[in-house]
Parts: structure tokens; sequence; C-alpha cells
């Protein structure tokens, strides 16, 4: 064993009998210089401890790549890509705009026959016939024998919009307002 730790085993051993026996400790009665002596020692081991420290190696830790969220689904993202395309200038999409067109028809039916508390069929026929709104716009977008207003068909024009985006949009605003804007 190394000096320094047989002297620091030995100091341990007569601190705990001074600690359990009054007269082992009257007998130790340290002087002044007894203490000045165990307070240099003490710093001495301190200014050695941090000697130690100054000499070693650091190293920073890498905390990593942090970790990246999957982005969560939003509902009725597929149907807001789908009314992009639809309304887009592109040429051709009949199919998709049908497709769209009956899927708003089913949304509309649904909320008539709730407001009016009326059998689906009704509903359907009001829907069918344009009498379901007061908006000629919403009424125009499902009744396919009646056209859309003047004022529509020249904004449409002028803007470079189609007529069935305007429709649309009065559809679904026309829906909002029968649902009481529970949207």
């Amino acid at each position: 064993m190394r000096p320094l730790a047989i002297v620091g085993v030995a100091a341990v051993a007569v601190g705990v009998l001074a600690a359990l026996d009054r007269g082992v400790a009257a007998a130790i009665s340290p002087t002044s210089a007894v203490v000045t002596l165990l307070g240099v020692l003490g710093v001495v081991q301190g200014v050695r401890y941090a000697n130690a420290r100054r000499d070693r190696r650091r190293l920073l830790t890498d905390p990593g790549e942090p970790e990246r969220r999957a982005p969560a689904a939003v509902p009725g993202t597929d149907l807001d890509e789908r009314i992009a395309r639809v309304v887009s200038p592109a040429p051709g999409g009949y199919r998709d705009r049908r497709d769209l067109r009956d899927r708003i028809r089913e949304v509309a039916v649904d909320a008539m026959a709730r407001d009016r508390n009326c059998p689906p069929e009704a509903a359907a026929a009001a829907v069918d016939d344009g009498t379901w709104t007061d908006d000629p716009t919403a009424a125009a977008f499902f009744d396919t024998r009646s056209g859309y207003p003047v004022r529509v068909r020249l904004s449409a024009g002028i803007r470079g919009r189609s007529n069935y985006w305007y429709g649309l949009r009065a559809a679904v605003d026309e829906i909002e307002r029968i649902e009481g804007g529970a949207g």
C-alpha cells in the first residue's frame, strides 16, 4: 500500500476512536501548530487534485441528430388536392370534376335532409332541381339544365377562372351555411 494511503487510514481510525471515546479526544488535544499543519495539508491535497484534473483530456459529448417527427395527416388534404387539380386550367379532367361534383352533392343532400328534416330522396330532388338554395350559382353547380348567372360567367372570363370553380365555391359555402357554420 502507498504511504499516503496508510497515513489516511490511520487518521480516519484515530478520528473514529476520538468520536467514540472522549478520553482519546482529550489525549490528542491539538495545539495551534497541529491545526495549522492539518489546514496546510488540506490545501496541498486540494491543489494536488486540481492539478491532476488539469492534465486530463476533455471530450465533448455529441448529442447526435435530433429525432424527426413524422408529419401527421391533415383531414381533408386529399379533397383539397383534388379541388386544386380539378379547378386548374389544365385541359381534361371531366371525370375528376364529375366525381368531385357527385361527392359534394352527397354532402349537400345529407345537409338538406338534416336541415329540413325530410327524406333523402326529397333532399336529392331539391338539390338536383336547384330549389335547395337561394344562391343561383350554387344551384347551377348541381343543376346541369340551368346555366350559371351572367355575372359569374363574366367574372370567370375576366379573372381566368372556370365557372366550375365559382359553382364549387358557392355550393360549399351554402352547405356550410346550412350546417350552421360547423363546416
